[in-house]
């Protein structure tokens, strides 16, 4: 019988698996102990793994990515000694859904000696479906998320070459990239992410599509780029309307050959490759502004969807925070009451600037702080209050004017500087204010010295 459950670490090995090796021989057959971090073949579907976190060659990203992949659904539970907040926040972002202490662990396995019955083993945690990228991952029912998840389902079997996501910073564009990756006929091959705005221009060519030793002067090997990295798979591109002219040239001919080379090399190689793009700024605009090619829009717009902003669909603020309290109740150890109707009515009324990131960020503030059983209106209202968007809602600059006056020159370097501080030294969001390409908001830094400027932000306001 195949293994549902897996064990990685030696020190997990624990006696009682002698006793459930000699009681329960059928139980035993499901398990599988690993001393070292390889993935065995999964044999079924769905499984629970107990993971040594104190082993560093286990608590890395590449290997939870993937035990992950290997299962349709699986529940990963950590077990620490040295568990403390920044380990747990990592573990969580790593798809771990719990930590034990080596105690709570052997308690846990020990009730495997029972009669199978309803069990964490078996019945996977409300919390858990935060990690997986199924369609379930997309909390909501409200006429707009009820759209996109029929689309979901209607592309799940398609082979689509591109498609593009639209939606306000905070909407949950990274989500639905993964979940249309790991729904569709690609989900056993790479997925790829890569955001747009972190990548210089000069190096846009290198990191994308490879290079050849020697090929510059820095480069002292071959390299993979990640569009051959991700063949067979997916490649999402974030925040694609922040690439520059000559990048959007590059990635349209990528797009319309189906073909790319590699820096210094002589000859072009197939790549099949889907491509995901999303996009927090309105890309008709910036095509009528001449600031992104109306071709390159067409070839991703094959399939365009539109997340709403958290305000057109506030139907869909209780099922969110109902799943972000119980998931950071798990995460915490917080065993809370239920969130009252006087809650609910506070967050019902927030205007959500910063969307489903923000209400999350609010959520997970509240579980953490909590110091009693029941959460309290005013709880909420102080993570509302505190949390970053606040900062950002501020959108007033106060510039004082000498008596013998400013330069242009003068007013630009203090202009962005303030917004710099206002939306905390995000450049895409500073550039998209200003009105202007990250490439000139970043020479702007560069020739006023900005950065000696910069701000350290406190609760509640931008200084």
């Amino acid at each position: 019988m195949p293994s549902s459950v897996l064990i990685f670490g030696s020190r997990l090995h624990s006696d009682k698996w002698e006793k459930i090796k000699s009681d329960r021989g059928d139980l035993y057959e499901r398990i599988t102990f690993c001393a070292d971090p390889i993935v065995p073949n999964a044999g079924t579907p769905e499984g629970t793994a107990y993971v040594d976190l104190d082993r560093g060659e286990f608590f890395t990203p590449e290997f939870m990515r993937q035990l992950i992949q290997a299962f349709d659904k699986l529940k990963i539970i950590g077990v620490s000694e040295k568990s403390d907040e920044q380990k747990t926040l990592q573990a969580a972002k790593m798809g771990v859904s719990e930590i034990l202490s080596e105690k709570a662990y052997l308690d846990r396995i020990g009730t495997l000696i029972k009669p199978p019955q309803k069990s964490a083993e078996v019945e996977p945690a409300e919390a858990v479906s935060f990690n997986k990228y199924d369609i379930s991952s997309i909390i909501g029912k409200s006429p707009q998320i009820a759209v996109i998840k029929k689309m979901i389902s209607h592309l799940k079997d398609v082979d689509y070459p591109n498609a593009i996501i639209f939606g306000e910073t905070g909407t949950g564009k990274d989500l639905l990239a993964k979940v249309l990756h790991y729904s569709g006929v690609r989900k056993e091959n790479h997925f790829i992410e890569v955001n747009c705005s972190a990548i210089p221009d000069e190096l846009f060519e290198s990191e994308l599509f490879g290079h050849k030793k020697g090929a510059f002067t820095d480069a002292k090997s071959d390299k993979t780029g990640l569009f051959e990295f991700a063949n067979e798979g997916t490649i999402f591109l974030d925040e694609i309307g922040n690439l520059t002219p000559s990048s959007q040239a590059k990635l349209l001919k990528i797009l319309e050959s189906r073909r790319l080379r590699p820096l210094g090399a002589v000859e072009d190689r197939d790549v099949n490759v889907r491509v995901l793009a999303a996009t927090n700024i309105n890309l008709d605009d910036a095509v009528a502004a001449g600031g992104f090619r109306e071709d390159l829009l067409f070839r991703l717009n094959l399939i365009a969807i539109h997340l709403p902003p958290l305000r057109d669909r506030a139907e869909d603020i209780r099922e969110l925070a109902v799943a972000n309290f119980k998931y950071y109740s798990t995460l915490y150890h917080k065993e809370l009451e239920p969130i009252p109707e006087s809650v609910f009515d506070i967050l019902a009324r927030h205007r959500w600037p910063g969307n489903v990131r923000e209400l999350r960020n609010v959520i997970e503030r509240t579980v953490l702080l909590a110091t009693s059983l029941k959460i309290r209106p005013e709880q909420i209202r102080d993570a509302i209050q505190n949390g970053r968007v606040t900062a950002r809602e501020r959108r007033s600059i106060t510039l004082e004017i000498p008596e013998n006056g400013l330069t242009l020159e003068e007013i630009e370097r203090k202009i962005t500087g303030e917004i710099l501080n206002m939306v905390e030294w995000n450049k895409t969001e500073a550039a998209r204010i200003l009105g202007i390409s990250r490439a000139r908001l970043r020479r702007i830094i560069d020739g006023n010295e900005l950065r000696k400027d910069r701000r350290i932000l406190k609760k509640g306001g931008t200084k």
